[in-house]
């Protein structure tokens, strides 16, 4: 058993519980100057210097995104390697999606499946937002945030129903060119009572093989999703609010055994040939909310069910299942505005056998194949509660300071038992310098005790914990400003986060039978933007930069789990909006310089630019009809996004998916 008290420094406090609780009210007569956190080309501050990139409904239109990588395409910061839905992991300033807390619709989307398959099941399509938060922050992130948040939210009935509207519906149809993608989505909303209101979705999309941008076909990379989704709202009485939610989606395909490598290669045990797989997930969530006038009283609580499976036709099924309860209160005492609450899960992660790998001369003339056997369920039980403190010191300084502790009970394949508790404070300061200008600084920290094996590792490796495991701690760095005079804007963070004793699971440079603490993650980078708005026109610059390194050595391609290296990244946006026509043209040019500092040349990682386009006309008598389309990969761009697990060494090239080259995209939605 582990207890330990994170105490460093300062530590952030960035306002993560939304904008609501981030403005506030100052006693006497003078005059405060707003400290809310406001949206500049995607992008919200709060307190503290941690940015939160922000991705709306109408950004995610315009991409006409139909996966991770088109949901954060507009933020450098961000990175979606993966080449296809099925491989895809987020890599925020250079750590992988592993680090931070991801949930659907308030539901926590926990465990580690495979390192060579993507972790979350996102369905574009009638999301709300998505947004990020990266690095260690606020009390109120959550367990084990190690490297932020990524959070995605599903619209409701009243997202869709305009002035008197009671009832409506939804359709659109989109066709996109590289790989004959076909999506189609259908929707009803409305009123159900005077005091309930709902909307059912359904959304499928197929697509065939994609070509790169050479023109070549890249195979087994074709793939069918289905989704449904219902949500309930009701407004029990001017104080109380109960809602539900429950979607269900999954997206099947023949891959290659490793789905975010290319080609076909022998391999000992398992060669890379086709396989069948459905990624499947549920996510099931009930929400309470109750208002007092009083100020004292804003309670939220979330139950939630979520399990996220992958099935492989004649090898095995394996999944992540997670039970929830969140609670939490919103208190205001004169300067001070509290959130308080905890959080409770309880997770198993399973995996059954069924079948083996079918082996190739030479090493089935000596070696068995890999049975895939079942393997006794790991379990986790996660208890932690947080206070949050977000006081108005005055009228041009706020300050948010908290603290969470978390206990973790884990229970492995092995029958051995692990039991961390750790405490984790935070602290941030927000200057407004003028009324146009905020200066920030925060110190944030983080704890997260064992959780449960890579699934994959635990039976096709045979890996297993070694029995003196210490827990994973996180401290999170950042000084900052903001400036907005309504015409101008820019933005810039400085960071550094260090993640201590990461847990390794073998692979790669751990060791092949236990999995253990591997060092320390080291990450200093910076983000930085500058904008102009001027009538009809929006334009912006951004530019990051991050350095993650394990123990003074660069994040490599194949430190899964981890993060990986990439170059300095830019990102252009520029929008332009004809009113009188109800026209908008957009422009986005991502590029990425070239990344050699790997010792090994073939490691290199290319620079490569790429322009997306995009037009979008609305019409109709209300305004109900949107004709949309975008151009990505304009100039037919051959690469490999950098993020993609490039280079293997084994194989000694490139194993890494190319991205997919032009795809012309086209849709029409109505609301009727």
């Amino acid at each position: 058993m582990t207890t330990k008290l994170a105490f460093n420094s300062l530590a952030t406090a960035c306002g993560f519980l939304g904008a609501a609780t981030l403005s506030f009210a100052q006693s006497g007569s003078e005059e405060v100057i707003d400290l809310a956190p406001f949206v500049v080309s995607g992008e919200t501050y709060a307190f503290g210097a941690q940015k939160i990139v922000h991705v709306t409904d109408k950004d995610l239109e315009r991409l006409q995104a139909v996966d991770l990588s088109d949901i954060f395409s507009q933020d450098p910061s961000i990175m979606v390697g993966g080449g296809i839905s099925a491989a895809e992991k987020i890599y925020v300033r250079g750590i992988e999606d592993k680090m931070l807390n991801v949930s659907i619709d308030g539901a926590t989307q926990a465990g580690y499946l495979s390192h060579h398959q993507g972790q979350y099941s996102i369905e574009p399509e009638l999301l709300k937002f998505a947004e990020a938060e990266p690095g260690a922050g606020a009390a109120s992130a959550g367990p084990g945030a190690l490297a932020g948040v990524i959070r995605f939210e599903n619209k409701g009935a009243a997202d869709f129903l305009e002035g008197d509207d009671t009832f409506g519906s939804f359709a659109k149809a989109s066709y996109g060119s590289n790989g004959d993608q076909l999506k189609l989505t259908g929707a009803l909303y409305g009123n159900l009572s005077s005091t309930i209101s709902g909307v059912f979705a359904y959304t499928y999309s197929g697509s065939n093989d994609y070509k790169n941008g050479n023109g070549d076909t890249v195979e087994l990379t074709s793939s069918d999703t289905n989704r449904a989704f219902l949500k309930l709202d009701s407004q029990i009485d001017a104080n109380q609010t109960l809602d539900f939610s429950f979607e269900d989606r999954s997206n099947e395909g023949t891959f290659r055994h490793r789905p975010n490598f290319y080609g076909d290669f022998n391999h000992p045990r398992a060669p890379n040939d086709p396989v069948y797989m459905a990624f499947d997930r549920q996510t099931a969530t009930l929400g309470y909310g109750y208002v007092a006038s009083d100020r004292n009283v804003d309670l939220n609580a979330k139950l939630y069910h979520t399990d996220n499976s992958i099935d492989r036709t004649g090898q095995y099924e394996m999944g992540y299942e997670s039970l929830g309860f969140d609670l939490s209160n919103s208190s205001a005492y004169g300067d001070h505005t509290v959130n308080y609450g905890l959080n409770y899960r309880d997770d198993t992660a399973y995996f059954t056998g069924k079948g083996q790998t079918t082996l190739r001369p030479p090493f089935s003339n000596f070696l068995p194949p890999l049975v895939y056997n079942t393997i006794p369920d790991e379990t986790i039980e996660i208890l932690g509660f947080f206070a949050q403190d977000e006081w108005q010191v005055t009228n041009q300084v706020q300050a948010s300071f908290g603290i969470r502790w978390d206990e973790y009970k884990y229970n492995d394949k092995d029958g051995q038992s692990f039991k961390d508790s750790g405490l984790s404070p935070n602290l941030g300061i927000s200057f407004a310098a003028t009324e146009e200008l905020d200066l920030n600084v925060s110190y944030g920290t983080a704890f997260r005790g064992v959780t449960p094996i890579d699934l994959i590792t635990a039976n096709e490796g045979g890996v297993t914990n070694h029995d003196s495991m210490d827990p994973e701690w996180a401290q999170n760095a950042e000084i900052g400003f903001q400036y907005d005079n309504g015409t101008y804007f820019a933005n810039g963070t400085l960071y550094k986060q260090r993640i201590d004793d990461v847990i390794l699971t073998g692979l790669p440079r751990g060791s092949a039978t236990f999995r253990d603490n591997g060092g320390d993650l080291e990450v200093d980078g910076y983000d930085f933007t500058l904008g102009l708005r001027q009538g009809e026109l929006t334009s912006s610059l951004g530019v990051s930069h991050s350095n993650p390194e394990l123990n003074g050595q660069a994040l490599v391609d194949t430190d899964f789990g981890l993060g990986s290296s990439y170059g300095r990244t830019w990102n252009v946006n520029t929008a332009y909006a004809f009113p009188d026509l109800k026209l908008n043209l957009g422009w986005s040019l991502n590029l990425v310089e070239k990344y050699d500092e790997s010792p090994e040349p073939l490691a290199h990682k290319p620079s490569y630019s790429v322009h997306d386009f995009y037009a979008q006309w609305v019409t109709g008598e209300d305004e109900n009809i949107a004709v949309t389309l975008t151009i990505d990969n304009a100039f037919d761009k051959y690469y490999v996004d950098q993020a993609t697990a490039g280079y293997n060494g084994q194989l000694a090239r490139v194993a890494g998916l190319a991205a997919p080259g032009r795809d012309i995209r086209l849709s029409t939605s109505i609301k009727f």
